[in-house]
């Protein structure tokens, strides 16, 4: 098998030959500059991936960085790269920094999710890129929940209950709520999505759920398990039902643990 590092080189060299002569270190895919995909990306090089992308999205058809692509496979692997979030648990690096990558990374995820998804459609034409993009973007949730908490209690106790801290902390539960019932909501699409593509995505979030679920407040975690056991019972795809129920129980532990810490 072929190792990542090679993969990138490989479809680095394949990407220059769409383009012109290239100065040392540039990338370039229909005209557009885009990131290096041979190091870990921080939020400037995801705010230019994505001004690219909208740009070849508004001229070009159908072609945005596909995962299995033959060209473009390596730039959307380092899209969703967990490398990406190194940077961000870096302990000697700067935590206000660390939250502020987070943050930005997070917001041009969602604005990337937003090229891929297609509403309009009967079929979504990116079905497994927008399906890895949803579950990066809870990967990250979950790391900028992290990074806000160790922010938080490194405040004095006075700060940690001013009502706009403790607001703002509610603000980031919630948001983080709603982007794991999204997360949750796609599985009912299955005439938008094809069965393998589906399956795959139940399987790769039974992974990452857990990370933002142990975050979120006791009525969001209640409505996220009924959600999730209603998956795992009703879902036309034995696959994705299997992998709801083998997430039911990881999912009520960590809610119980959670209730008998409170």
């Amino acid at each position: 098998m072929n190792s990542p590092a090679s993969f990138f080189s490989v479809a680095l060299l394949l990407l220059t030959l769409l383009s012109a002569p290239l100065k040392a270190n540039e990338l370039w895919y229909l005209g557009q500059k885009i990131p290096d995909v041979n190091r870990a990306w921080n939020s400037a090089d995801y705010r230019e991936l994505l001004q690219a992308l909208k740009t070849i999205d508004e001229t070009q058809p159908d072609a945005l960085p596909r995962r299995d692509g033959s060209y473009t496979g390596a730039v959307f692997e380092r899209m969703v790269s967990e490398d990406n979030l190194r940077e961000q648990m870096d302990i000697y690096q700067s935590l206000d920094y660390r939250r502020e990558e987070a943050s930005r990374i997070l917001y041009s995820l969602r604005e990337i999710m937003r090229l891929y998804f297609d509403f309009s459609a009967k079929q979504q034409p990116y079905g497994r890129e927008a399906l890895s993009l949803m579950r990066h973007s809870l990967r990250q949730q979950a790391v900028l929940f992290e990074l806000t908490v160790e922010f938080w209690l490194t405040l004095p106790e006075s700060d940690q209950q001013s009502r706009d801290r403790l607001e703002g902390l509610m603000d980031t539960k919630s948001a983080a709520a709603l982007l794991a019932s999204s997360s949750l909501d796609y599985l009912s699409l299955d005439s938008q999505f094809n069965p393998d593509v589906l399956e795959l995505y139940a399987y790769e979030l039974g992974k990452t759920f857990p990370e933002l679920f142990v975050h979120l407040l006791p009525d969001d975690r209640a409505r996220l398990l009924t959600k999730v056991t209603q998956q795992s019972q009703q879902h036309k795809l034995p696959a994705v039902r299997q992998a709801m129920e083998t997430l039911k129980p990881v999912l009520e532990h960590i809610d119980r643990k959670a209730r008998e810490a409170s």
